[in-house]
């Protein structure tokens, strides 16, 4: 691993204080999304903002913010030509609320993992998590959290689903997304292919999330919603499907529930139908998927990140033949399956 720039085997202080400081970046980050600074200085339109007039808006002292904004400059979040103050272009695309691919929700979700991080050493000394919700938390507040984290995840889901709509040239028929969350891999595959429909199968308590994001959109027409526990092995489902996506489905169980619901997608998988597989695996990323893995360690029951060939190796044990684990540019890969070398050949191998 090598952290800005550093190669641990030949900088080792350098690599070692900046693992040590790395929550120094992630929290000025946190910080400017919980003040708004990026939208502000956007409200100031194409002329940009000066620290004169940002400091009443912000509700902060003039040298103190300063500071911070050199900070967030070096970051390469904002810019600042003749003491006026701009988003840069990466800023424009994730961090303001407006864009398409926004972001925040996803960041400050991340923060929201502090204090389960926080149980680190007491989880490793238990042998798996130790923070839990209130056993009396109310069903409002589970739903609150619900719809943060559907929004959360929303946000990363779309900066992946494009990318794996690129491996298709032509696809027509039903799609089911397995443990769909916030349906933005489905939505993705029904923007780019308009001969589709969509079942969004998830947990009864988290449809009624995913329907709000989904009826938000151009596609709801072209969906329909199906409440099953993907674990049971049965889903009540009467059809055969073209695509069936299970995107970071295994990362979040641990090795026989896999097994079983890798069986019963298989068993709803058409003769000329795709498994699409979208997760970590710690062939891909080895850094990310195993703070991945650490981090289904202290959030989950028994959630965990695998390797690809273990996936392979489960898919093959339902008789569907399986493309090799594919890379994305991101930190996630891709794991194709299907019942013909035919159906496989279909999908296309950048």
């Amino acid at each position: 691993m090598v952290m800005n720039g550093y190669d641990p085997q030949t900088n080792g202080g350098q690599y070692l204080e900046d693992l040590a400081t790395a929550y120094w970046v992630s929290d000025a980050l946190f910080t400017a999304l919980e003040m708004d600074l990026f939208q502000t200085i956007d409200d100031f339109g194409i002329r940009g903002a000066s620290l004169l007039e940002l400091a009443p808006k912000l509700g902060a002292n003039e040298s103190a913010l300063e500071r911070y904004l050199a900070l967030l400059n070096s970051l390469g979040l904002v810019g600042c030509y003749q003491n006026v103050y701009y988003n840069q272009l990466i800023t424009k695309e994730y961090l303001l609320i407006a864009s398409p691919l926004y972001q925040g929700d996803s960041l400050l979700w991340r923060k929201n993992l502090t204090d389960d991080w926080n149980t680190l050493k007491a989880s490793l000394t238990a042998g798996g998590r130790v923070n839990f919700l209130p056993a009396d938390i109310s069903e409002d507040e589970l739903n609150l959290r619900r719809a943060k984290y559907i929004k959360a995840m929303d946000n990363v889901a779309k900066l992946k689903a494009r990318d794996c709509t690129t491996f298709f040239t032509e696809l027509s028929g039903d799609i089911l997304d397995v443990g769909t969350g916030s349906g933005a891999m489905a939505l993705a595959f029904l923007e780019a292919f308009p001969g589709t429909r969509a079942t969004l199968l998830d947990i009864v308590q988290m449809l009624p999330q995913t329907q709000k994001l989904v009826d938000a959109t151009a596609y709801a027409d072209r969906v329909n919603y199906h409440p099953a526990n993907i674990l049971e092995p049965q889903w009540g489902l009467a059809k055969k499907y073209r695509l069936i996506i299970l995107s970071n489905i295994i990362h979040a169980y641990a090795e026989s529930e896999n097994e079983q619901v890798l069986k019963t997608a298989a068993s709803h998988l058409s003769d000329d139908g795709i498994i699409l597989i979208h997760d970590f695996f710690n062939e891909h990323d080895p850094v990310k998927a195993h703070l991945t893995d650490i981090n289904m360690f202290l959030n989950t029951y028994n959630g965990k990140v695998f390797s690809g060939a273990w996936v392979i190796a489960e898919l093959k044990k339902n008789d569907l033949l399986t493309s090799s684990l594919i890379p994305l540019a991101t930190d996630t890969a891709l794991i194709f399956a299907a019942r013909s070398q035919m159906a496989l050949d279909t999908i296309y191998f950048k």
